[in-house]
């Protein structure tokens, strides 16, 4: 690996890995290539109106996942404050990150940390009070205040107090002038709040569609240059890899991913990055996920899934076969089976997480059954038996229906 080094700087293939500094240089390079330039045009409407002394209304800016909305929006928010310098506009901005499911107690202490209003608290400290610690340090400021609140959606308990005292009472108390931009991943996150607060949550919206092909291709060139050995990748790789996420889910961080996942491969074989070493990787990135979420899960569930994955082909099995094959595994493993019904409850769960697909199935005076189906590939499959197997210290099944 020493002796075929193809990443050079490993940090730019994983964007936690960066400093601010460096992240927003990676930025500058991207959108300098125009891509998100008709997000960031449409940003820069929204807030023209600051540079004639009006009041822009709020924001939401939506889209799946990996789509660059947050760091669209903290660049161009860099931007918009070395601009609103030159023309002698107060303005000062806070970044909010929600990622984390919080309560409204919870997302309001860290605005309030963020603002130096108080410290962290876990208890001991009522709403309101918290609140206007919040007021108070706002008080004095008297130009544009712009509160970024990334993932909106994860306020999990009590939203409407969260939006009430954000829309309603902070730009009663306050002589600044508010801008909340609200980002989420749920097209529908307004849906459950109080009526009452969505009439004053006054709010444009702006999409980011999924990267395309060509976009994906800029943004892995960037990364390529500061972070791979260029000769050793061999041509169409880049191309291949946008277009296979394109594809797939237009998602820039999962096509870093791939990328990285290629280039650390070909270390290990000793070889360039080739258009088959992709195929490989991408089959790898599928096993990775799958495997390890069921090396933690629980031991019934794994026995549940083999019985399921047993059935080679993609005809469907009902519930009453795979338990079968399940109860005969359980007596194999030496471990207690559970009933049917419990069974029925793992195979549910296994739909949620995606591992199978069921359906119910009328048979008219027969009832309803349920059945079974698995789209996951024949090398995955065979990497998930083979994993709860070791799990269960099991090498070899006598039963022919579990081998």
């Amino acid at each position: 690996m020493l002796q075929n080094t193809i990443v050079l700087n490993k940090k730019y293939l994983d964007d936690e890995q960066l400093d601010r500094k460096e992240q927003f240089e990676v930025l500058k390079e991207i959108f300098d290539v125009n891509v998100r330039s008709k997000e960031i045009s449409e940003l820069s409407s929204h807030f023209a109106p600051m540079f004639k002394d009006g009041h822009p209304v709020h924001l939401s800016l939506l889209g799946k996942t990996g789509t660059g909305k947050t760091v669209t929006i903290l660049y161009f928010l860099n931007m918009l404050k070395a601009l609103c310098a030159k023309n002698k506009i107060q303005v000062k901005y806070i970044h909010l990150d929600l990622s984390i499911p919080k309560p409204c107690f919870r997302a309001l202490n860290d605005l309030a940390c963020l603002l130096n209003a108080t410290k962290r608290y876990k208890r001991g400290i009522s709403l309101d009070e918290l609140m206007s610690r919040i007021e108070d340090k706002l008080k004095p400021f008297t130009g544009y205040f712009i509160l970024f609140v990334d993932e909106i959606d994860h306020v999990r308990r009590d939203p409407d107090s969260f939006l009430k005292f954000l829309i309603r009472r902070l730009p009663q108390s306050v002589r600044l002038k508010l801008v909340v931009i609200f980002t989420s991943n749920k097209l529908n996150w307004q849906e459950n709040i109080d009526p009452r607060i969505k009439s004053f949550l006054k709010l444009n919206e702006i999409l980011f569609d999924p990267y395309n092909a060509l976009d994906l291709e800029k943004i892995l060139s960037i990364r390529i240059g500061k972070a791979l050995d260029k000769k050793m990748i061999e041509r169409g790789v880049v191309k291949k890899i946008s277009a296979i996420s394109s594809r797939t889910h237009g998602d820039a961080r999962k096509a870093v991913e791939l990328l990285s996942k290629s280039a650390h491969i070909a270390e290990r074989r000793g070889t360039g990055i080739t258009l088959d070493l992709v195929d490989k990787a991408l089959q790898e990135i599928e096993q990775d996920k799958y495997v390890a979420m069921i090396k933690s899960a629980p031991g019934q569930l794994q026995a549940v899934l083999y019985s399921v994955l047993s059935f080679s082909g993609t005809k469907p099995v009902n519930t009453s076969d795979s338990y079968d094959v399940y109860c005969s595994f359980c007596a194999q493993a030496k471990t207690r089976a559970l009933t049917q019904r419990a069974f029925s409850d793992m195979i549910s769960e296994l739909d949620i997480y995606g591992f199978i697909k069921t359906r119910i199935v009328s048979q008219g005076r027969y009832g309803r059954k349920k059945e079974i189906t698995t789209s996951l590939p024949k090398e995955v499959s065979d990497r998930l038996k083979e994993i709860i197997l070791l799990e269960f210290d099991l090498e070899i099944l006598n039963n022919p229906e579990l081998k």
